[in-house]
């Protein structure tokens, strides 16, 4: 296998030529992006927008893409994976034309919406910190009577925590 290491000058063009590039390409997603959230608006056909999702590369972010249409739809329109990483979308069926923000999702790129977070290692403050959140966690789905944390897995992080704190008091005491 040969690997070709590019020159300073090299790389200094193509630096150039991808961000030329970059820019083109986010302006077209944020306009195909747009167009196909009012197509859903009008027709309730998401046809379009799945086949943009799944056209984007893995360096795009395309699960803030995805965040983008349900915010810019009032939740409306909720754009998820299949297990072989296809999107589909589940789009409600009592969606009217006043829950579409088109103006605002023109203002607002799907970059722009959302931070991208960075990498974390999750760390035992971290993960105590989950776990009583999850021990805690009673909400409902919204409009449905589908829980989002059994109340078994509640328990069972509830008694994680106590255990974690334990051990970390232990820990400490030694």
């Amino acid at each position: 296998m040969s690997i070709r290491i590019l020159t300073s000058a090299e790389c200094s063009t193509a630096i150039g030529r991808i961000a030329a590039a970059g820019k083109v390409l986010q302006d077209r997603v944020h306009t195909v992006a747009v167009s196909t959230l009012d197509h859903i608006r009008q027709h309730g056909d998401y046809t379009l927008a799945v086949r943009l999702l799944d056209a984007l590369p893995n360096g795009v972010r395309v699960k803030s893409l995805a965040y983008w249409y349900s915010h810019f739809s009032k939740g409306k329109v909720k754009f998820s994976q299949n297990k072989d990483k296809t999107w589909k979308c589940n789009l409600a069926a009592d969606r009217t034309d006043a829950d579409f923000d088109i103006e605002g999702a023109y203002a607002t790129t799907f970059a722009d919406l959302t931070s991208e977070k960075s990498p974390e290692t999750l760390d035992v403050k971290a993960l105590e910190k989950w776990l009583a959140r999850t021990a805690g966690n009673s909400d409902y789905f919204p409009g449905t009577a589908i829980r989002k944390v059994s109340p078994e897995a509640q328990e069972l992080a509830s008694r994680l925590v106590v255990n974690l704190r334990a051990a970390l008091a232990d820990k400490q005491a030694a």
